[in-house]
């Protein structure tokens, strides 16, 4: 027990003099920034930001989101292609080319659910004018066309991993579930072998690791954007309940599975 504990204090004392480190530079960057602020008047940069803002959200955010309901279908069906002409060509032992094809399936996922939450960002630019939009024509017209825009991705999407997941099934047979299923990622999993749930497991952990530091950072930069820019505490209250989301969902199930003789389903 002595031996286990001195471990302890010895790994705990390797790591503190970094720690209080990185500590004290982002004290000395946060008090520099801060003294900059004041002294050279950083505040009254907010207003220019505002009308930025104003200025993307009517007149860019509509028509990148218009851009981006062409780009996707131009991106993803190509790819989409390549892996059922992959699939069509697998003879049910070739490894590589099932791999190849769930590659480019994986790809396309990826970009249309990067696409899905940029449209999100872009939708709420452009309702960013508030009501006083339709006060305006030519902004009445631009708001039209981020909301065509809008739903046009949504439909791409859905219809989009709707094809890749029915694609992927037809490798992996004993997977059933249906996209439109409202318990598709519990049924979807049910399915998996156990080495399929390793790598979910790794990739959530990842991307649970991931999440916590863009919070921190981001929780950072807004609180010190309610100083100097006046945005408010709204922007730093939605990032800190996704955290804590985060968090509680992680450490509730880390205590539910930690039970004796919990099944890890």
């Amino acid at each position: 027990m002595n031996n286990k504990n001195n471990g302890i204090k010895q790994a705990n004392r390797k790591a503190m003099p970094k720690f209080i480190l990185i500590m004290v530079i982002c004290f000395v960057l946060g008090g520099t920034f801060g003294y900059c602020a004041v002294e050279f008047g950083f505040d009254q940069m907010a207003e220019g930001l505002k009308s930025a803002g104003a200025f993307f959200g009517i007149s860019i955010a509509p028509w990148l989101m218009l851009a981006l309901a062409v780009i996707i279908p131009l991106v993803c069906i190509p790819l989409y292609r390549q892996a059922k002409k992959l699939l069509a060509a697998w003879d049910g032992d070739d490894e590589c080319k099932s791999n190849a094809a769930d590659a480019k399936l994986s790809l396309i996922t990826w970009f249309s659910s990067a696409a899905l939450v940029i449209s999100y960002f872009l939708i709420a630019a452009a309702y960013s004018g508030g009501f006083s939009i339709f006060e305006n024509k030519k902004n009445t017209v631009s708001l039209i066309a981020a909301v065509i825009g809008f739903f046009v991705i949504m439909i791409e999407t859905i219809l989009i991993q709707q094809k890749c997941v029915d694609t992927a099934k037809k490798t992996n047979p004993e997977k059933t579930a249906s996209v439109y299923d409202l318990k598709f990622q519990k049924k979807w999993m049910e399915s998996c072998d156990e080495a399929e749930r390793l790598i979910i497991g790794k990739c959530a952990f990842k991307a649970y690791g991931a999440t916590n530091i863009a919070c921190a950072i981001f929780a950072i930069l807004l609180a010190v954007s309610a100083l100097v820019f006046d945005i408010g505490f709204l922007p730093s209250f939605v990032v800190c309940v996704i955290w804590i989301i985060n968090q509680s969902v992680y450490c509730r199930e880390a205590m539910k599975y930690s039970k004796s003789g919990m099944q890890i389903s």
